[in-house]
């Protein structure tokens, strides 16, 4: 027996496959959210986005306020590894926790310390891994949602490419590497770029529904000509990635009405359209 797998595109035998959680459950998945995938390129997958994204300093954070353990049932703290502390200005790594607050491993006497004074820390930005790990989310809840119309009608190998390929490499002059850049068509939004302008209120309020959100989300949207992911984590918009597609024979009744809404929340998985979430929001604010 065979199982399609989006992230490589292929199909693969079902003794090849693991059980891939769509979100996460460090970053505020459920069980149940899930699909069969290729097991190696995914544990690939998961150290390379996953893991990064779920140890990204402001996400970690956010991870401390909902309680939100991955599969070792750990409790999760933010973590600054190259810390400096005290009037000695000594080597540190330094814990983070919303409730617990802080805590201090002397990187020199290799034990915890306490007590006040200041701690200076500096944190790296990776741009390009929000919308990377969107693209994964996207390729996996596209085909959750919309099997094979998604497979079909989606341009899913623009994903494809966002998901394996870092944007910074996107600067080089490898001619392989500038051939596929110059194919993209994917237009991009994510929570490291600068606020939208009033005109866009698409965007708008996807960012402001992510942020509304007690938990993590999907919303797929097919549009005329296109179709969008976009990906909120515990309270956090992530990205927004929208691919050309051909979506005439998408439903768009019911639960798929102008788009799909999948939201993770106290361990329970909710599905709605999307223009039943915008009106739902619009009345909760009115």
């Amino acid at each position: 027996m065979s199982t399609y797998c989006p992230y490589t595109d292929r199909e693969v035998s079902h003794d090849t496959t693991t059980s891939e959680h769509i979100i996460p459950l460090s970053l505020g998945g459920v069980n149940g959210f899930e699909i069969r995938v290729n097991a190696n390129f995914n544990s690939k997958l998961g150290s390379e986005l996953d893991g990064q994204l779920a140890n990204d300093f402001f996400i970690a954070m956010r991870r401390t306020k909902y309680d939100s353990r991955g599969h070792s049932g750990k409790e999760p703290w933010a973590t600054i590894k190259n810390a400096r502390y005290g009037p000695d200005d000594r080597p540190a790594h330094v814990h983070i926790h919303r409730k617990h607050g802080i805590r201090i491993w002397d990187a020199l006497d290799q034990e915890e310390k306490s007590g006040g004074g200041k701690i200076r820390f500096s944190t790296t930005l990776n741009v390009g891994l929000p919308v990377r790990f969107a693209a994964k989310v996207g390729l996996a809840a596209g085909y959750y949602a919309y099997g094979n119309k998604f497979r079909d009608c989606v341009d899913h190998h623009q994903l494809r490419q966002i998901m394996t390929i870092d944007p910074a490499k996107l600067q080089s002059d490898n001619d392989t590497i500038q051939a596929i850049a110059k194919k993209f068509k994917a237009r991009v939004d994510s929570y490291l770029h600068e606020t939208p302008s009033p005109s866009d209120w698409k965007l708008l309020a996807l960012r402001n529904f992510c942020a509304s959100v007690d938990g993590s989300t999907v919303v797929l949207v097919p549009g005329p000509n296109s179709f969008q992911v976009t990906v909120g984590i515990l309270g956090q918009f992530i990205a927004t990635i929208n691919v050309p597609a051909n979506t005439e024979r998408f439903p768009n009744e019911g639960d798929y009405h102008w788009g799909h809404v999948m939201v993770s929340k106290d361990k329970t998985l909710s599905r709605a359209s999307w223009f039943r979430t915008l009106s739902d929001t619009v009345d909760h604010v009115l």
